[in-house]
């Protein structure tokens, strides 16, 4: 296990450098996008956006060099996965046929010693055989004891000692797994970017192209920008101008009919009130001061006199 901890610790170095220096080139490369190109000569902006493009191309590369180291890593990984659980399992089958070794040997030394307790011939010998067969499984008890003793002992330290490697291969695995699963992550994250990167490569060459011929037809992008910027000066000139006729036109069509409503009720307030001077049949023209002073005596009793009574009184 320290060996394999050893071999997957300096790839893992190797690994970390290696996206440090990728990460760098990445921020240079956002900062590179975030800043927004000057104006300049057209030969200035070609030399930028080849040095853009071969910047470009050869952060491609760098990028499926990580994808393979990072496939590389990912299959060391999973390889000394697998040489763990091929260790722990050789070791269970061990610890099997130590457990089922134990009751074999028991047994059989069992069968020794009924076998040499059958095999005598007089009673005496039986006895002497029987004292004998008990006294040496007494030896073999206490014996059987003390190595039962020191190899639990033994099997304690054993125990102890691959339990340890046991939790050390344990959480080897489980760092490496989480590794792996970061470096899938990222090795997305990645996938994305190269992504994005080929597609901005692709528009900054067909934006290079588009500029190369348009110099090589003579017609500098200053010049196309200084039209196209005053092309839309115009149109929003064109669109504030019909917009202000519209208005102007709508406002000339209400004056008019406000002008004709005033002649139409002026037309009719003035026939209603030669209507009205028509029915009462007043005449204004003869004035009050042309009347006598006699017929004023003669009909000034304190009622009022109208002019239509003082014309028909001299007839009566």
């Amino acid at each position: 296990m320290d060996s394999a901890t050893v071999a997957l610790a300096s790839p893992a170095s190797d690994d970390r450098r290696f996206w440090d220096r990728l990460r760098n080139r990445v921020d240079t490369i956002l900062e590179d996008r975030g800043v927004l190109p000057q104006p300049a000569a057209a030969a200035t902006t070609r030399g930028v956006e080849s040095e853009r493009g071969k910047r470009l191309r050869e952060d491609s590369l760098m990028l499926v060099r990580g994808l393979d180291s990072v496939a590389a890593s990912l299959a060391q990984l999973s390889d000394t996965l697998t040489a763990a659980q091929k260790a722990r399992e050789c070791e269970r089958r061990a610890e099997l046929d130590e457990e089922e070794e134990e009751p074999k040997a028991k047994r059989l030394c069992g069968d020794s010693l009924e076998a040499a307790g059958l095999d005598g011939d007089s009673p005496v010998a039986g006895k002497e055989a029987s004292a004998a067969a008990a006294a040496g499984s007494d030896v073999e008890e206490t014996a059987g004891v003390k190595l039962r003793q020191g190899t639990g002992g033994g099997q304690a330290s054993a125990e102890v000692a691959q339990s340890t490697n046991l939790k050390r291969a344990r959480n080897l695995a489980v760092s490496m797994a989480s590794r792996a699963a970061a470096l899938a992550r990222e090795l997305k994250n990645i996938k994305s970017e190269l992504h994005f990167m080929q597609e901005r490569c692709g528009l900054l060459e067909e934006e290079n192209k588009r500029l190369r011929e348009g110099n090589d037809s003579g017609v500098s992008p200053e010049e196309d920008d200084l039209v196209r910027l005053q092309l839309e000066a115009l149109l929003a000139e064109k669109s504030r101008l019909a917009q202000e006729n519209a208005n102007l036109t709508r406002e000339n069509q209400s004056l008019m009919q406000l002008v004709e409503y005033h002649q139409l009720t002026s037309q009719d307030l003035e026939e209603s009130y030669e209507d009205v001077m028509q029915g009462m049949r007043l005449d204004f023209s003869s004035p009050l001061g042309k009347i006598s002073d006699d017929e004023k005596g003669e009909y000034d009793d304190g009622v009022p006199v109208t002019p239509a009574e003082v014309s028909s009184s001299p007839d009566e």
